[in-house]
């Protein structure tokens, strides 16, 4: 099949990004002719088959970037025949419209009930939201698309809430994991060497927390927890943004800001737990990553991949971020090695069920029907 995947960029330490790049790598080793039409992608997959459209928009501004994106690609788009066009961004014309960023309304939701005043009116005032909010309602709405995949069940809900949205529309496909980059053999090999790297100590109990976008990913519901518990531990922060807000919720534990990581499976390997307490997260890869790599997850409802974790079996699944001594109890409870042991099994158990090609077998079994329709 000739199949169009529009995404605006790739960066190394996102998330929906790095997905991105692992499902055109998978249809372009499954013999399928891909063509990515981007803004800027750092590092093509070298694997054949796979041909990059650079879409010029100008990027100075997000609001102009994002609009001038969505206006630029359709016209691009429209220039060739493909058997199917999938959106990963908030275009206008696609066949299939990948929810992978959920409901920008429902985020901004969830953000109104936690912020302040000055906080409200950076919302209210900030065009950018206001422009991620028409182009939503015109994919959904204008019905610009002949399918929709929500990454979870969560995000279904938020489009048939939000725009009613007729549920038969839209199939929900969870994401997929890299089984062999991500797996409990690399504490062997890595274990040691980024602890070394971020002077942590060989029997530190180390919390990990992965993710750019510090304030919809609940670093500081993280922080606040670990405050909470008693014993010493570690925390590793990996991601991009800002610190200086959250240096000053940290008095006991040790927290270490690692930036962005290229290698980032080194870093689920270096640590005993994952904590990972969003605000709002329509699944995120990082979930199915730590799992994977044999760790135990700690998330919440807000996330799309607590419909995954069985409270207990693999980890735990919190109401709210804001319950920061329920957090705290079950890091405790993970702390006893014979408990962590029999979740970390579980974890990667649950991960191999969401390989990657399981996940490329789907996707090719969607573009078939929607092509034969």
């Amino acid at each position: 099949m000739k199949i169009a995947i529009v995404r605006k960029r790739y960066t190394f330490h996102g998330g929906a990004e790095e997905f991105s790049r692992s499902l055109i790598t998978a249809l372009a080793d499954a013999g399928h002719q891909v063509h990515l039409f981007a803004l800027q992608w750092e590092g093509l997959p070298a694997t054949g088959g796979i041909h990059l459209h650079r879409v010029p928009v100008p990027t100075f501004n997000s609001a102009l970037r994002d609009l001038g994106f969505a206006l630029s690609v359709r016209k691009a788009l429209r220039r060739e025949e493909f058997d199917i066009i999938q959106s990963h961004d908030r275009t206008l014309y696609q066949d299939i419209y990948r929810a992978g960023d959920g409901c920008h309304i429902e985020w901004l939701r969830q953000r109104w009930r936690r912020t302040g005043l000055s906080g409200k009116l950076s919302i209210v005032t900030n065009p950018y939201h206001w422009l991620i909010l028409a182009l939503e309602r015109m994919i959904f709405k204008g019905r610009r698309f002949k399918k929709i995949i929500a990454i979870s069940e969560l995000v279904k809900r938020n489009i048939m809430d939000n725009y009613r949205v007729d549920g038969r529309d839209i199939e929900v496909i969870y994401n997929g994991v890299n089984l062999e980059r991500f797996t409990p053999r690399n504490r062997e090999l890595y274990r040691d060497e980024i602890r070394r790297r971020h002077s942590a100590g060989a029997d530190d109990f180390l919390v990990l927390f992965v993710g750019s976008g510090f304030e919809r990913k609940g670093v500081r519901f993280l922080l606040r927890a670990v405050e909470q518990v008693p014993e010493p531990l570690t925390v590793f922060i990996v991601g991009k943004g800002p610190t200086g807000r959250f240096t000053s919720l940290t008095k006991r534990q040790k927290v270490v800001f690692c930036g962005p990581q290229k290698e980032i499976h080194k870093y689920y390997a270096a640590a005993d737990l994952f904590v990972f307490p969003s605000i709002y997260e329509p699944f995120g890869n990082v979930h199915l990553e730590a799992l994977a790599s044999g760790l135990p997850v700690i998330t919440t409802r807000q996330s799309g991949a607590s419909e995954i974790i069985q409270d207990g079996m693999q980890g735990f699944v919190v109401g709210m971020p804001e319950e920061t001594e329920r957090i705290a109890h079950c890091i405790r409870k993970l702390m006893d090695g014979e408990r962590r042991g029999r979740m970390a099994e579980e974890a990667r158990r649950l991960a191999e069920a969401f390989s990657m090609e399981a996940h490329t077998e789907r996707m090719l079994q969607l573009y078939t029907e929607l092509k034969d329709a």
